[in-house]
């Protein structure tokens, strides 16, 4: 913004000892020493570029799906990926089996108890029955 300005000649005196400031004089609220501001000029107008660039992308193209996966799965099974995905799969397999297995076997014994429980109870009932001990 630009404008006319009229100072008071009292203004242009130096500040106190070391403030190198212009217009810090004594009396700066004298109604003779204020400011008076025209407008020499009006606020921009907004526009519009115009250029030969728009509507266009500024982004890579967009490739093929098969393509980003087929990168994807050289990086992760690459020779050195930046994450170890085939020691982790193959710790996460471990795991899954070693679980599995361990179900298996608790299964297995639980099957095993219950036959067992199944020879103990018939072997009391025919027990009873020998000893004559009917209802």
């Amino acid at each position: 913004m630009t404008g006319i300005f009229t100072n008071n000649e009292e203004n242009k005196k130096p500040g106190p000892d070391g403030s190198g400031e212009e217009g810090t004089g004594k009396n700066t609220t004298d109604s003779v020493g204020i400011r008076k501001a025209t407008r020499t000029t009006t606020a921009p107008r907004l526009v519009e570029r115009v250029t030969a660039l728009r509507g266009q992308s500024i982004a890579r193209p967009q490739e093929p799906k098969s393509t980003s996966r087929r990168r994807t799965q050289l990086d992760i099974y690459g020779k050195d990926p930046e994450i170890p995905y085939v020691k982790f799969e193959a710790a996460a397999r471990d795991i899954v089996c070693s679980l599995m297995e361990r179900q298996d076997r608790m299964n297995e014994e639980i099957f095993s108890k219950l036959n067992d429980l199944g020879y103990r109870v018939e072997d009391l009932e025919q027990a009873r029955t020998r000893d004559g001990g009917g209802r």
